[in-house]
């Protein structure tokens, strides 16, 4: 053993702020209380305009939480996934006899008014050819969300949620694999 081990200068620790926009799938963000995992990241393409989700679990609950930037302002929000079946209306018929869903529609006993609807393409792991979809988007009371997206002809999911900022989100850590 060398002196200058024991009484050199110690190594200074190199610090990085890890950011909800540079999470990948094996991060850790600690979210409402909870410690969530990223198990997934993926890209929305709406033409040109590129939206990032990462698919984020804690035990047994999976939420979605989606960012995008339009004119420089970032937008994020956070849901979970509901049956269609759910919404009071008969969301599935009316975009199949009319191409879009009501105008409005209720979930939960809330009211939720339809705000614009896009087509794209979306990359399960952020690259690839992606996979076509049709998206809906309502916004409720109290920055409540709720999208409905088409992803073939008669294949459709739904998402409620609400709009979150990104100081709600904490203590973002790479995985042990990632060091």
């Amino acid at each position: 053993m060398g002196f200058k081990k024991w009484f050199g200068k110690k190594e200074e620790e190199v610090y990085q702020d890890y950011t909800l926009d540079g999470m990948q799938k094996g991060y850790m963000v600690d979210y409402d209380l909870n410690t969530w995992e990223v198990i997934g990241c993926n890209t929305y393409d709406y033409d040109g305009y590129l939206t990032k989700e990462w698919e984020l679990r804690c035990g047994e609950e999976v939420r979605f939480l989606e960012r995008g930037v339009e004119d420089g302002k970032v937008c994020l929000t956070l849901t979970q996934r509901i049956q269609v079946n759910e919404i009071q209306e008969p969301v599935v018929d009316t975009v199949l006899a009319e191409e879009d869903p009501p105008e409005e529609i209720h979930f939960q006993g809330s009211l939720y008014a339809a705000t614009e609807s896009g087509a794209g393409l979306f990359r399960e792991g952020g690259s690839g050819e992606g996979r076509e979809f049709v998206n809906w988007s309502f916004e409720g009371e109290e920055d409540r969300v709720l999208f409905i997206s088409q992803w073939g002809e008669r294949d459709f999911s739904a998402y409620a949620g609400e709009y979150v900022e990104e100081y709600q989100f904490t203590d973002i850590l790479p995985g042990a694999e990632e060091g």
